[in-house]
């Protein structure tokens, strides 16, 4: 079944965006390229995948980019799957050190597909054969590797099973998922290459009826989700921060629209936001700090400091797919121009900030003085959590909240003298102010 991402891209000529992103060279010597999968092993060691930007998108493109030195410098090389794979599409790549990697390859047009393992950086590609992928239904979306052993493979349905393989050795046994398992498909339900997302061991892929399927065991068992609104992951995104907070960005049903998730993907609530880019959007793991971007017009990316509630524009060129370690080691897909200009953006700017919670602004805090109840009024942000600290640095008070945006603090049995309050938001930010109790 076809299943091609037609993102309609556009490769123009541009250079370096500000100083969020630094444009790199992915060695590619055939103008055009982007990329449809990156891999981050560690800040030093990233691979990534080719895809061919001419109309029609080809995903056969058997090529990958690969570097060393933290996406300063590039060496492409080739991905030889032996006979016969000529009309497979690359659809994913796992990577866990520079040697060693999988790769995920279903038929564009006739052969099979399934994965490849190198462990010598990518010189040579070998089946693993117990990952069949040998049904004329079979196509696989993707691989993902969480160590050198634990990995997971995951397939549209065949025998009107969804075909997932998961392994402990690092791919030189795989065991289909019994069907028991996994949630049947709705008639003829497929999922998309490298349309899923990862935290922990909790593992989503979305599927062309929008429903998303989630595994909180790396793959073992599976229970599925009915968006809201129904969508298609053809050009829909999703991504999560860790095993309950995600984010889900709609591409034109009808509209541009994001929603959240608190419970891991089970409700979707609309965020009233504007500013985002509908190509991809990808979470900091374990922030609330989200990075979108935009590959078809309008072009360019931004970054949110809240959980997409706000958003601050980077630039207006193109971007595609986007991967993110940690706040300081990310990547974003590019369009080169030639093997020396182009191809993809290095995250070069200053860590991405913790932002103030902003007392001042965002919440009243009276009577300050007082002579026993505090009051604090949040305007925007729902307080999550109150400490108070004496002089000297020592935590005499702490309160947990949920979803309050008004809070009454007793003081009535302090001592009278200065102490500073904490407050924490909702999404993890702080600040601290200085109060006296009379």
């Amino acid at each position: 079944m076809k299943k091609l991402l037609f993102a309609f891209l556009f490769a123009i000529p541009f250079g370096a965006t500000a100083q969020f992103w630094t444009e790199k060279a992915t060695g590619f010597a055939t103008p055009s390229r982007t990329l449809s999968s990156i891999s981050i092993v560690d800040p030093n060691v990233i691979w990534a995948i080719a895809l061919d930007n001419s109309a029609p998108i080809d995903y056969t493109i058997k090529e990958f980019t690969k570097s060393s030195d933290g996406g300063n410098t590039w060496t492409p090389g080739t991905i030889d799957l032996g006979a016969n794979t000529a009309g497979l599409g690359i659809s994913s790549i796992s990577a866990v050190s520079a040697t060693t990697a999988w790769i995920s390859a279903a038929p564009e047009t006739g052969d099979f597909g399934g994965i490849w393992k190198t462990t010598d950086g990518g010189s040579n590609w070998t089946k693993q054969t117990t990952a069949s992928y040998t049904s004329v239904d079979s196509a696989t979306n993707f691989v993902y590797f969480w160590d050198a052993n634990n990995g997971i493979a995951q397939g549209d349905p065949e025998s009107n099973e969804f075909e997932i393989y998961t392994t402990n050795d690092g791919g030189t046994t795989w065991t289909r998922v019994p069907a028991a398992n996994i949630p049947d498909p709705q008639g003829t339900e497929f999922g998309y290459y490298f349309v899923y997302s990862v935290s922990g061991n909790t593992i989503w892929f979305g599927t062309d009826m929008g429903r998303i399927f989630k595994s909180a065991d790396k793959g073992l068992n599976w229970t599925v989700i009915s968006t809201t609104p129904s969508l298609d992951f053809a050009q829909d995104r999703f991504t999560f921060s860790d095993a309950n907070k995600g984010l889900l960005m709609t591409y034109d049903t009808p509209s541009t629209a994001l929603y959240n998730t608190t419970d891991g993907g089970v409700t979707w609530n609309p965020v009233s936001t504007t500013g985002f880019f509908n190509t991809d959007i990808e979470y900091i793991p374990g922030t609330s700090k989200v990075v979108s971007t935009g590959s078809a017009t309008p072009f360019g990316s931004s970054y949110s400091l809240n959980d997409g509630v706000t958003w601050t524009a980077i630039d207006g060129v193109p971007h595609e797919t986007l991967a993110f370690l940690n706040s300081t080691t990310g990547f974003s897909g590019g369009f080169n121009t030639s093997s020396t200009a182009g191809g993809i953006f290095k995250y070069t700017g200053t860590q991405l900030p913790v932002p103030s919670f902003d007392i001042k602004n965002q919440i009243s805090v009276y009577p300050n003085p007082t002579n026993g109840i505090l009051h604090l009024d949040s305007e925007k942000s729902s307080i999550r959590e109150v400490a108070i600290f004496d002089l000297l640095g020592k935590q005499v008070y702490k309160s947990n909240f949920s979803d309050l945006t008004k809070v009454d603090v007793d003081l009535k049995s302090f001592s009278s003298g200065v102490y500073f309050l904490k407050v924490t938001s909702d999404s993890g930010n702080t600040e601290t102010m200085k109060i006296m109790k009379n």
